[in-house]
């Protein structure tokens, strides 16, 4: 049986179903992955990723809803569209990697404000008080909402890339930190590079 999904309304007026990831939603994930372009892959992993295996798939759908969550939102049609994740940091528990995906059809709706919403509140009610992300240095639009809300830049995660650190608010993304996340949501792409290299998020092989 899947969990019980909440129907949202998006202000372009479209409708998506939000609910938490399930081990069986692996086809989902494969529905979001075949709607990104490669542009898309690319700002999401940081390098070219033109390949979704099966045991990438094995370890996205792995959630406990504690150490690591994940949210899922689906169209009308049933297909996965977007999903937000975090997952603890091994070293400090009050801290956690975040990261985004959505449909390049889906961009510019707020859908990735909407998921980083619901997300951190998820974070907060399990102990986390701060994301961490890494950013391409050229995602101006992310770098820009993310340290007007308040982050912080950490140091460079390798050429080209940008760590940042961005305290989760008491009740959720809300107050300043939602509305730099939603003016950012506003251009091309906006989340896509809000993306983090590390092997728990997403782990690439050779």
């Amino acid at each position: 049986m899947e969990p019980a999904a909440t129907e949202t309304r998006l202000r372009d007026g479209s409708t998506v179903a939000i609910r938490p990831l399930e081990p069986g939603d692996g086809g989902h994930l494969r529905e979001l992955w075949e709607g990104m372009s490669e542009l898309s892959r690319r700002r999401r992993f940081l390098a070219p990723a033109s390949e979704l295996s099966d045991e990438d798939l094995r370890y996205l759908v792995e959630v406990d809803h504690r150490r690591h969550d994940a949210l899922l939102a689906l169209d009308d049609s049933g297909r996965g569209v977007a999903e937000a994740r975090y997952v603890r940091s091994p070293d400090d528990r009050a801290s956690a990697e975040l990261a985004v995906m959505v449909a390049d059809d889906w961009h510019r709706r707020g859908l990735a404000t909407e998921l980083l919403a619901r997300l951190s509140e998820r974070a907060r009610s399990n102990g986390i008080e701060r994301f961490t992300a890494v950013v391409s240095e050229d995602n101006a639009v992310v770098l820009d909402a993310l340290e007007r809300a308040g982050a912080e830049r950490a140091g460079s995660a390798e050429q080209g890339q940008v760590e940042l650190e961005v305290g989760v608010p008491a009740e959720g993304v809300a107050g300043r930190l939602a509305a730099e996340l939603r003016a950012a949501a506003e251009a091309p792409r906006d989340f896509l590079g809000m993306v983090l290299r590390r092997i728990p998020v997403w782990r690439r092989r050779p």
